[in-house]
């Protein structure tokens, strides 16, 4: 069995890949030359959940009244009906991406550029000492002209 797998490591040792023809280049430049160009890069909706998920809160903040008598302990709503006061707040660069030149609609090369956050937002209760934290990722693109000089 040794002798086996030592004759055919052998054999794949020698096998070299065959070389590119200028058919197949030729081929390739005529589909690429052909292909629609790549669509603009699609909205990235996930940055709205960094405004609508803070407005839901205010808006249950807002609605609370506080004639009404206190939910039951446990029940998770304690903390919507507190006094909730945003404490802290932090944007964590995760990754930051150079996808190269582009050009504007108006000819003017500009760089783009693709940045990673997260985003943490610390919530706390003084009178009961609850917190609530709240983390979510958000991208930004980001076109930069470029000046060649």
């Amino acid at each position: 069995m040794d002798d086996e797998l030592k004759d055919l490591e052998a054999e794949l040792r020698r096998l070299r890949p065959a070389p590119v023809t200028d058919r197949l280049w030729a081929r390739l430049e005529g589909e690429l030359a052909t292909a629609a160009p790549p669509p603009a890069a699609p909205a990235d909706w996930r940055w709205l959940w960094s405004f609508v998920l803070p407005a839901a809160a205010a808006a249950a903040l807002m609605v609370w009244q506080p004639g009404r008598p206190a939910p039951a302990r446990g029940t998770g709503a304690v903390l919507a009906g507190g006094a909730l006061r945003p404490v802290a707040a932090e944007n964590l660069l995760v990754r930051a991406r150079d996808e190269g030149l582009v050009t504007l609609d108006d000819g003017t090369p500009a760089r783009r550029e693709r940045w990673t956050f997260v985003d943490t937002i610390t919530w706390s209760d003084p009178r009961t000492n609850a917190s609530l934290t709240w983390t979510v990722p958000r991208e930004e693109v980001r076109v930069v002209p470029v000046v060649f000089q």
